[in-house]
């Protein structure tokens, strides 16, 4: 899959940073987690268009302790760019695209904590 497919069905719905026409050198983790999971045929990306944006979903502290653990904790932006995760983040802050792509699917039960742990690690 090229990072055209996921910007498709994660960044250009999902994602606040997402900028059509600029180039991006990296992607979240999220999305490659995302991008991982669809490799292994535990989403459809198709089915995606039913899924709005939806904070209750990324919010679920539930979720986001599970998403924090196995996506966000290995995520090269968490450090220094990521405001979604800072200490005092702006009220308006969402996650990065990949994370919000995440938390709705567990939040549908489409997937679990179980098909995250080492998602983003080679089989």
């Amino acid at each position: 899959m090229t990072k055209t497919d996921f910007i498709d069905y994660i960044c250009r719905p999902y994602c606040m940073f997402f900028k059509e026409g600029e180039k991006e050198e990296m992607a979240c983790l999220g999305a490659r987690v995302a991008e991982a999971l669809v490799e292994k045929s535990c989403f459809d990306t198709l089915a995606l268009g039913v899924y709005e944006k939806d904070a209750v979903a990324w919010l679920n502290p539930k979720h986001d302790e599970i998403l924090f653990q196995q996506v966000c904790h290995g995520c090269e932006f968490l450090s220094e760019d990521c405001e979604y995760r800072s200490e005092g983040p702006p009220e308006d802050t969402e996650p990065c695209g990949g994370l919000i792509l995440l938390a709705l699917l567990m939040a549908n039960e489409i997937i679990d904590h179980t098909v995250l742990k080492g998602a983003h690690e080679p089989d």
